[in-house]
């Protein structure tokens, strides 16, 4: 019964790396347009106020970290809570934001998740055999 699932999978995966995808042609303007309104989407979600703290990495690899202290059309700004300088970041020069208002109880939380499905893995696999 394992051999016999564990060929279909395989086979499955096999038709699906020579599966020819379509990939649709998008200018580079077109593609940064749309992370641009991606990221405002995310910093709108996000708020104003230190209870919005993010840490943003920049296309030219430089990383800032603060609250988000005011939202506008074409970019945000990043107050950063030691110094109290404001930064303006515009949108498009934006390459991932990390959200890192993260409550101890929130990690605690994961952590025991993560733990709990390991355990039940084990469980699982133990009683198979």
């Amino acid at each position: 019964m394992f051999k016999k699932l564990l060929s279909i999978a395989l086979t499955i995966l096999f038709v699906n790396m020579i599966t020819a995808v379509p990939i649709s042609a998008q200018s580079q303007a077109g593609i940064e347009t749309q992370q641009a309104e991606k990221f405002k989407a995310k910093v709108t979600r996000l708020g104003t106020g230190k209870r919005a703290r993010v840490e943003v990495k920049l296309k030219d690899n430089t990383r800032l970290k603060g609250y988000i202290g005011g939202i506008a059309e074409e970019h945000f700004t990043l107050v950063d809570p030691k110094h109290g300088s404001v930064t303006p970041v515009p949108y498009t020069q934006v390459q991932q934001i990390k959200n890192t208002n993260h409550s101890g109880a929130y990690a605690l939380g994961l952590g025991a998740g993560v733990i709990g499905g390991v355990l039940i893995l084990v469980m699982a696999s133990l009683r198979g055999s």
